[in-house]
């Protein structure tokens, strides 16, 4: 009977073991998936940004990436996804020929030393030592005192404007390099690729000791991604956030204890316009430039809104360059008829990494497309430059020329070291005079009191932020120490500019509890599987603080987050209410079982935030 009873026993268990089996070896194809996933990844990661930090990748992390370019996304799924659903499927074929010939515990092994290997020493490792984690979780906790010991409070500073206030043109240059110049005029690159922009820069001034080699800023620690620049250049700090958990869509303030360029000329009576042609939402761009200085954004949304490209038009980030210099034409032509004194602040984008946006106006000159955008960016900044020189107003007018960060372009430097690598810089029609020759060494942030100077600004002390005026005999924070002190030193956690950054962010939820964003109510017609669009509505909007509403925007997606999806600035109907029909042909496949719809209401008062969002079922 006991034996019985054994042989019972050990049939259940036997009976049980092939669905422990089976759940085994789905785990361990997933594991070959994620593995092959995670070390291509981190390769790819590593080849498309060349010099990614681990500052640049917490604020990236933190900020929205609502607008994002559409390109990488494709990028990544072919050389990352694709490849590793393929090892997922050859680990199944693995397993079931070592079945077959009864080798399942060596194929195991096999699998995971192969899994360890690409995913833990290729991936983690890697990720670890690249972006040096370890340095950086020091410096996070060994505190430094540098940026305090250095900043000068520009609220602190009688600055002394001219009686006749200048205008200000400032054209931020995506990853714009001086280095794309051959050696002769100072680059690096076996043939000049700007040529023209090399011409503007001798001609005018990048504080270089010679009449035919140009020179460049340097970009430091939190200054080399495009919001870390700007920033940078018109408050003369690194970008250096503590935001945890928390999207910098969701922020009140950007900064609130910073006076920035925006701020000095706003209280001196400047119109302040900031021009681009993406989505001004990505990285807190528009947040930054309605905080400080109350800019108007005329962003890709606004383009639309405008009725200048039509409600489906997107080309890479949003409209090409070409476009960005026609209406910029046509908003300079505008302000210029006011009384008032203008800041006009643009960023490019068809130079933007991986290998830039090849629009009609590009040659086939250069071996790669991003070598040709670079150089055919290079004929439109010195074509609008022509036109600005041309008009009535350019008298009274400085314009800058400033690359924004070095390119994230693996290959377009080929060996050119970091120290070396220095963005574009022009200052057009200053009306400042230089007090030395020397070859001044200098980085982005050096660009805020400069700026200011090369407008005619007095500065007492010559200092603003971490900057000096470069027409000064001033020396230069990297002048007075060097690059690689200045960027350690940065890199290190710093309770000065926590306190400086004075985040107050609070929840979209918050926010509308206290009626400091108006409360929408949405709704969207049934959508049908391979229907080009899709209709919404806002059928009522709740404005307890009569805030003034500039825009509605809404952004139909994939994903919940909003990413890759297509944005349309909905019309105002006669009762009221907002009405838009969105193309979604582009951004839903077979696998897409829903929309999501998100409205973004912008405000005079507090910029733009989500206000309200639902989830439509593919029928």
């Amino acid at each position: 009977m006991d034996n019985l009873e054994k042989t019972s026993e050990q049939k259940k268990v036997k009976q049980g073991h092939p669905k422990l089996k089976v759940l085994g070896y789905v785990l361990l194809v997933f594991f070959a998936f994620l593995s092959v996933l995670i070390g291509l990844s981190v390769r790819w990661c590593f080849s498309t940004w060349q010099r990614l930090t681990m500052e640049e990748l917490v604020y990236t992390l933190t900020a929205p990436i609502t607008g994002t370019g559409q390109g990488m996304i494709g990028e990544y799924l072919l050389k990352c996804l694709a490849p590793a659903i393929v090892a997922g499927l050859l680990t199944i074929v693995f397993l079931y020929i070592a079945k077959r010939i009864k080798k399942i515990k060596p194929a195991i092994i096999i699998i995971v030393v192969a899994c360890l290997f690409v995913g833990g020493y290729k991936g983690v490792y890697n990720f670890w030592t690249t972006l040096n984690v370890g340095d950086y979780l020091y410096n996070m906790t060994h505190p430094s005192t540098f940026i305090k010991d250095n900043y000068v409070d520009p609220s602190k500073v009688d600055l002394q404007f001219p009686q006749k206030k200048r205008n200000l043109i400032y054209v931020y240059l995506e990853s714009m390099e001086q280095t794309y110049t051959d050696p002769s005029v100072g680059g690096t690159h076996k043939q000049n690729l700007i040529p023209e922009l090399t011409k503007i820069a001798q001609q005018n001034e990048s504080f270089s000791n010679s009449k035919t080699k140009i020179n460049g800023s340097h970009s430091v620690s939190g200054t080399t991604f495009t919001m870390g620049g700007i920033f940078a250049a018109t408050s003369g700090l690194p970008l250096k956030t503590n935001i945890k958990n928390n999207e910098m869509s969701d922020q009140t303030s950007f900064f609130d204890g910073v006076t920035t360029l925006g701020d000095i000329l706003k209280d001196q009576g400047y119109n302040q316009t900031f021009m681009i042609g993406s989505d001004a939402s990505f990285g807190g761009r528009d947040k930054y430039f309605i905080s400080h200085g109350n800019y108007q954004i005329d962003d890709y949304n606004w383009a639309k809104r405008e009725k200048l490209i039509d409600q489906d038009y997107k080309v890479f980030w949003g409209y090409e360059d070409e476009k960005l210099f026609s209406f910029a034409k046509r908003q300079l032509s505008s302000l210029s008829k006011d009384d008032k004194p203008f800041n006009f602040t643009m960023l490019t984008v068809d130079t933007h990494f991986i290998d830039g946006y090849k629009c009609h106006l590009c040659e086939d000159k250069f071996p790669s497309q991003y070598e040709n955008v670079m150089a055919c960016s290079s004929r439109q900044v010195s074509a609008f430059i022509k036109w600005c020189q041309s008009q009535s107003w350019y008298k009274d007018t400085t314009i800058v020329l400033s690359g924004d960060h070095p390119t994230m372009n693996g290959g377009i430097n080929g060996n050119t070291e970091w120290k070396d690598r220095k963005v574009y810089t022009a200052y057009i029609n200053a009306d400042a005079k230089r007090e030395t020759t020397n070859n001044r060494n200098y980085a982005t942030l050096d660009n805020f009191p400069t700026t200011l100077a090369a407008m005619g600004v007095k500065i007492p002390g010559n200092k603003l932020g971490l900057g000096v005026n470069l027409f000064s005999k001033e020396k230069t924070l990297l002048e007075k120490y060097s690059l690689d002190h200045v960027d350690e030193e940065i890199k290190k956690k710093s309770a000065f500019m926590d306190k400086l950054q004075d985040v107050r962010a609070k929840s979209a939820r918050q926010l509308l509890k206290e009626g400091q964003i108006p409360l929408v109510t949405i709704k969207a017609d049934p959508y049908k599987r391979n229907s080009e669009t899709i209709n919404t509505y806002v059928t009522k909007i709740k404005n307890p603080k009569n805030l003034h509403i500039t825009e509605v925007l809404v952004n139909a997606s994939y994903r919940q987050d909003g990413a890759y999806g297509m944005n349309n600035v909905m019309e105002k109907q006669s009762d009221g209410t907002y009405k838009s029909t969105v193309n979604v042909s582009s951004i839903l496949n077979k696998f897409t079982n829903k929309v999501y719809v998100t409205v973004y209401v912008t405000t005079q008062e507090n910029g733009k935030y989500k206000s309200a969002e639902i989830e439509v079922p593919i029928k």
